[in-house]
């Protein structure tokens, strides 16, 4: 964070740095802000680097810090011929916001360090592609001339201007053959993440950790309870609905010996009119946070929580795929063996589907391997003109652009993977204590990576790596478990309870007014005639842009 009131922690020719981290010196060219953890196992977290170390980081421009060690932080260093080097591990896991002017860089955790709310320029375009698709945005942020250096990205600063280029490509990590055994590859995966986990359980003495019940938030759970004595389990519930799963959640802490909360969503802590994490980069986030964050600050009161952990990006990580991805993915890597008929049966089994439909479609992804990954869009309620700027290509994510060669499954994972992380701050960084997702970290990525997607349906399960690794640690109830739980019953009575006000907000809003709400969806929605399962999302998805738009315009 920049304040130019207060001495910065770090200075080098050409380099100021606020930090609300503790720095990882890297001689006087620069520092790490944020934390770093060295790759052997088991790993350690790494508060100071030697001097040969710096000098190989400074050297490479990262490269031997992407290599050598992992975390979740922002690099910031100076070389010998003056330029400034910004490098942001892949996890995504410390925010990297920038605008820049010239040879000029401004970069924070937070974005109104970098343009004060209420002074804010919104940029529709990329409102309208958050709105269509998450996997249609690039490094572009809600804000016009606020950027997001993406995980994995270097930026140079040199007197000539900026550039920003790929330092980390998940690409670099694929294989298309199996390097290791079904059951060898669960184990590894297993010690991996167990490693990881624990590693991060270490920075913190209190940590409190969503679950549901499911399997991601549940090995994240089985990975920190050994090093984590002070750990402490959060669900949250809607009673009558899928969205109750204490009953997971308490096999889960019985299993593990550890104790849990569990809470109600509450009406009385949602507040339409009021914006949902709008420090965030883009309005993606749901309402349901304004119940969870109630909850966390009751429970803070309780106990001081020094970091929040959750499951979220496991489905992306682990690779819950229900396309014919793998099945094409197998075909290409290995050819026609007898192996390929277990895949389709796999498949069969996971999708529900019969096997002539699932040959079809594997073949379908076989003969358009060419193609680039398709993004999937719903323009319902916008514009033509909002529809046009949603579909624009202009801003893509970097990793959606696959080297040749690379299989329709790994594609579609990659793109996962960029989708998990989006988003996965919770609070500000200059006010609360971070939000950590460990499965999201390097290391997992890249054993992620190098799974075959056909692995990921073995047996017809989907996760099923990672259903296997950790069939020892978990209760049969929750790592057998095939339906997925949902918030969507509350959701739909918010939206049944309060639709007049939601309407009413949107109606005379700021999206209508700039040309991206068609009004005439809203009066459909109104329509109780109209019947679409979708509408009370997508209306509150719109009020939480609406209210995002109006606190970066309007806020004093």
């Amino acid at each position: 964070m920049a304040d130019d009131a207060v001495a910065p922690d770090f200075t080098a020719p050409s380099l100021r740095v606020w930090s609300g981290l503790p720095l990882i010196s890297l001689g006087p060219a620069g520092c790490i802000s944020g934390f770093l953890f060295r790759r052997e196992s088991p790993c350690g977290r790494i508060i100071e680097l030697d001097t040969s170390a710096q000098q190989r980081i400074i050297a490479t421009r990262g490269a031997s810090l992407l290599e050598e060690y992992w975390g979740g932080y922002v690099a910031l260093f100076s070389d010998p011929s003056g330029s400034v080097h910004l490098v942001r591990d892949p996890s995504g896991m410390l925010p990297c916001y920038m605008s820049r002017t010239g040879p000029c860089v401004r970069a924070a955790s937070d974005m109104p360090v970098l343009v004060e709310p209420g002074r804010g320029r919104v940029d529709f375009s990329v409102i309208a592609r958050m709105l269509a698709s998450v996997d249609a945005l690039g490094r572009k942020t809600g804000i016009v001339g606020i950027e997001e250096l993406l995980p994995g990205e270097r930026l140079i600063a040199a007197e000539t201007g900026t550039a920003i280029n790929v330092a980390w490509s998940p690409y670099e990590h694929v294989r298309k053959r199996p390097k290791l055994s079904f059951a060898d590859t669960a184990e590894l995966l297993r010690s991996t993440v167990k490693d990881t986990v624990g590693a991060w359980t270490s920075c913190f003495d209190s940590i409190l950790l969503g679950v549901s019940g499911g399997v991601d938030s549940s090995i994240v759970a089985a990975s920190a309870v050994p090093r984590t004595p002070g750990l402490r389990c959060l669900t949250m519930a809607e009673p009558g609905t899928d969205g109750d799963e204490r009953r997971y959640a308490e096999a889960l802490v019985g299993k593990l010996g550890v104790g849990l909360d569990a809470r109600l969503y509450d009406f009385g802590t949602i507040d339409l009119a009021r914006p949902v994490l709008p420090h965030c980069p883009i309005p993606s986030a749901s309402h349901l946070m304004q119940a969870i964050a109630a909850v966390h600050a009751a429970l803070d009161e309780e106990k001081r929580i020094d970091a929040y952990f959750t499951g979220n990006g496991g489905d992306n990580v682990f690779c819950n795929m229900h396309s014919a991805a793998p099945l094409a993915d197998r075909l290409l890597a290995l050819g026609p063996t007898l192996g390929l008929f277990a895949t389709a049966r796999d498949l069969a089994d996971l999708t529900g589907s019969p096997l002539a439909t699932v040959w079809a479609h594997g073949w379908r992804r076989v003969w358009n391997r060419r193609n680039s990954h398709p993004i999937r869009v719903d323009l319902s309620g916008l514009t033509a003109g909002a529809g046009k700027a949603a579909l624009d290509t202009a801003d893509r994510h970097p990793w959606l652009a696959a080297p040749p060669g690379a299989l329709p499954g790994k594609k579609a994972y990659v793109a996962m993977l960029a989708r998990a992380q989006k988003c996965i701050e919770l609070y500000p960084r200059n006010s609360a204590p971070p939000q950590i997702a460990p499965l999201l970290s390097q290391p997992v990525l890249e054993l992620g990576l190098s799974i075959p997607t056909w692995y990921a349906v073995n047996g017809g399960r989907d996760r099923a790596v990672a259903r296997a690794a950790y069939m020892i640690d978990l209760p049969p109830l929750v790592v057998e478990r095939r339906t997925k739980g949902s918030p969507s019953g509350f959701l739909r009575r918010l939206f049944d309870a309060h639709m007049s006000v939601a309407l009413e907000l949107l109606r005379g809003g700021r999206l209508v007014e700039a040309g991206l709400l068609d009004p005439a969806y809203l009066d459909r929605v109104a329509n109780a005639a109209w019947k679409d399962d979708g509408r009370d999302h997508r209306i509150l998805a719109l009020c939480g842009a609406e209210t995002w738009v109006r606190w970066w315009e309007e806020r004093a």
